[in-house]
């Protein structure tokens, strides 16, 4: 039996607002076995703000078991340069976990940190060039280029973030799934070794990745971004696919949920 459970949230638990069928239920029984985390590479809420609308949804959920993108962008300055000035284009979330890790937001910054903004604007996009040529340092929460949504797919973060790279001619730090930088995080924060994890996700470029890259097991649910088809092109191959994360739930009859209701395995 794995240690803990590394589970997206958009493509996995929930499309937009809808929880996807049986994913509250399935997470709870799943929390009665083990430690379960709430990885999302969306920045646009606070941690806080997550575990709340998990929360009301019925998940067993608290602040510290959530990390988000932009959670690990502020994480990650403040680890590698200290507190320091930084100009936004994200959301409120992106904004609150910045200022609660000491970071000043600020017109003229010596960071720039871009993540999903649905309010983006020429405006932004010349500020945080301007800043970027002046000597900030350009972070990225992510680069995924949709959202899947109870409505279809929306342009995600990386939509955004290459259009500051394309302007400044610049490749940004990139802090979320599938980079290191946010797995380190996770680990520490379950103080736990990778093996001793398994990372649910709908992404092969981003959950899957994140997990082969530091040691972990693998899980591809196919209620979000990727499909049999798109596997089957694919170079990153999990270490099980299944339908929803419904297919993760503990049996009596099993201890080990990463092996039922798999299609693929390369255990």
């Amino acid at each position: 039996m794995m240690k803990a459970y590394i589970l997206d949230l958009d493509g996995v638990i929930h499309r937009g607002s809808n929880p996807i069928d049986g994913a509250v239920d399935a997470v709870n029984r799943l929390r009665d076995r083990a430690k379960v985390l709430f990885l999302t590479n969306n920045s646009t809420r606070s941690r806080a703000a997550v575990a709340a609308r998990l929360s009301a949804t019925g998940i067993r959920c608290e602040e510290g078991d959530v990390i988000t993108a932009g959670y690990a962008a502020a994480v990650y300055i403040r680890k590698r340069y200290g507190a320091g000035t930084v100009y936004p284009i994200g959301e409120t979330g992106l904004i609150e976990e910045l200022e609660l890790q000491g970071h000043a937001i600020s017109e003229d910054a010596r960071f720039v940190v871009v993540g999903l903004d649905r309010d983006f604007s020429y405006e932004k996009l010349r500020i945080g060039l301007r800043n970027i040529v002046n000597g900030a340092k350009f972070i990225a929460t992510n680069t995924d280029p949709v959202l899947p949504t109870e409505d279809g797919f929306v342009p995600g973060a990386g939509a955004i973030v290459s259009a500051l790279e394309t302007a400044s001619g610049q490749s940004p730090v990139v802090t979320g799934k599938p980079e290191p930088q946010i797995m380190e995080i996770v680990l520490d924060h379950l103080g736990l070794d990778a093996e001793e994890c398994v990372i649910v996700g709908d992404r092969l470029d981003t959950d899957i990745l994140a997990g082969i890259r530091c040691g972990m097991k693998t899980v591809l649910v196919l209620t979000g971004v990727e499909t049999r088809e798109s596997l089957e092109r694919s170079d990153i191959k999990p270490d099980c696919v299944v339908g929803s994360i419904t297919e993760l739930l503990v049996t009596p009859e099993s201890d080990d949920p990463i092996r039922r209701g798999c299609y693929i395995t390369r255990c």
